[in-house]
């Protein structure tokens, strides 16, 4: 009998049943046999299912013999990324006491144990020194919190270095372990540990002096930034470029520690921020909303959004906890307030910089009455808190690369330090 009238076939229904009794061709059998991409984009190339299931045999192989340690419920073990080394290279790892690099020096004429918001900052006027930075780009600068007198920095040679600010200004130790660009640091509350995330979908915790790996975490998605809990060293949450905030307490053993996932944004994350007190956490978004939760609750207690908004790559805090501000890719910086409703502030905006394109950071001065940002022409601008006019315009470099860095030196009054694609990392006095 044919299928269609008027059209002959060799073919019958008895000789279909026979071929599917006889290779017992089941669904789930077919779906096995259908091609597999190779990846997960739209445009990932296809290939053979004896190949996908190869693939699946080796991956297998791989998270098996992977450390349980080091591994989440998220995370991706199918490659090796244990190989760590630090290394010191300074002239002397400890001084006449014993005491390490990570000890406040007393031979600075500057006190290091001042209070914050106890003294009053000042205009940066000149150009004070450079460190010779990164190769091919700096990406993220962290002062050491409180005494300020060491500062870590990142770049697109997939090294991290922490460098003294005082005396000769020399390079103390190196962290090598990711294989591609580091993306973002940053210290606990003491300074004696510091995480880094990377391209390579990893993120490390490091102790700062001895340069040991504490932890390890891979993922399925880039760890675009991080953030440990302010009074808390063991809580650290991580946005990632799959939309997702995980959250992760070291002292927990099951899930590799990790206690929560806030996943209501629609887009890669792009910054997050504690509140000083750590009970609220701030996150903004490639869907162009910044969120505030409740530490630990997935559900954001308030969005911000709006049709005109545009994405914010940066998020920090006046000193002063009662506004923060976002720097945002029209070329402006919104300052919202800190107190419920968390409405946007109308007449602060700081504006005269280009950022259009590049994830541009800013910072507060110590006493929190200017704010810097750096500039996609090479530029470093720095407003007045209250007025939100432009007090100065440095370009630290000749060239005209982005300055994407930068960071004020928590006990000092008018040092800054800024950075960017150049690599270089100038200090402004």
């Amino acid at each position: 009998m044919s299928l269609v009238q008027g059209y002959d076939t060799d073919s019958s229904d008895e000789d279909t049943q026979d071929f599917n009794k006889k290779h017992k061709l089941q669904t789930p059998k077919l779906k096995s046999k259908r091609p597999k991409r190779n990846g997960k984009g739209p445009w990932a190339c296809w290939e053979s299912s004896s190949e996908a299931e190869q693939d699946e045999e080796v991956q297998t192989t791989n998270i098996s013999n992977a450390g349980k340690s080091d591994m989440g419920d998220d995370i991706d073990s199918s490659l090796s990324f244990n190989q760590e080394k630090s290394t010191f290279v300074g002239k002397r790892e400890k001084d006449y006491q014993g005491r390490s690099f990570m000890h406040p020096p007393i031979d600075v004429e500057v006190d290091l144990k001042k209070e914050p918001l106890s003294f009053k900052c000042f205009l940066p006027k000149r150009k004070l020194a450079e460190y010779s930075g990164h190769k091919n780009g700096t990406t993220s600068l962290r002062f050491l919190p409180h005494s300020g007198h060491l500062f870590l920095s990142g770049g697109n040679d997939k090294t991290i270095k922490i460098w003294d600010f005082y005396h000769n200004r020399e390079l103390l130790r190196t962290y090598e372990g990711h294989t591609m660009t580091i993306k973002d640091l940053n210290f606990t509350h003491d300074g004696e540990t510091f995480a880094s995330a990377s391209f390579d979908k990893s993120v490390k915790v490091w102790n700062t002096e001895r340069g040991s790996i504490l932890k390890r975490l891979r993922f399925n998605a880039v760890p675009n930034c991080i953030m440990f809990h302010p009074e808390d060293k063991n809580q650290l949450v991580i946005g990632l470029s799959n939309s997702e905030i995980l959250h992760y307490d070291f002292r927990v053993d099951e899930k590799d520690g990790k206690i929560q996932k806030y996943d209501h944004h629609q887009g890669s994350i792009l910054a997050l921020k504690y509140f000083p007190n750590g009970k609220k956490l701030i996150s903004s978004s490639d869907d162009k909303t910044v969120r505030i939760w409740e530490n630990q609750i997935n559900v954001p207690i308030k969005q911000i959004s709006g049709t005109t908004q545009h994405s914010m790559p940066w998020i920090d805090i006046n000193p002063q906890e009662q506004y923060f501000c976002t720097q945002s890719m029209d070329n402006t910086i919104y300052t919202y307030s800190m107190m419920p409703k968390y409405k946007r502030h109308p007449s602060k905006m700081f504006k005269g910089h280009s950022t259009a394109g590049y994830g541009i950071h800013f910072a507060f001065s110590p006493d929190g009455q200017y704010i810097a940002s750096g500039d996609s022409k090479g530029q470093t601008f720095i407003w007045d808190w209250k007025t939100t006019k432009v007090l100065k315009k440095f370009k630290p470099l000749s060239n005209n690369l982005p300055i994407t860095c930068l960071a004020w030196n928590p006990q000092e009054t008018s040092k800054l330090c800024c950075a960017g694609n150049d690599g270089r990392i100038v200090v402004l006095d």
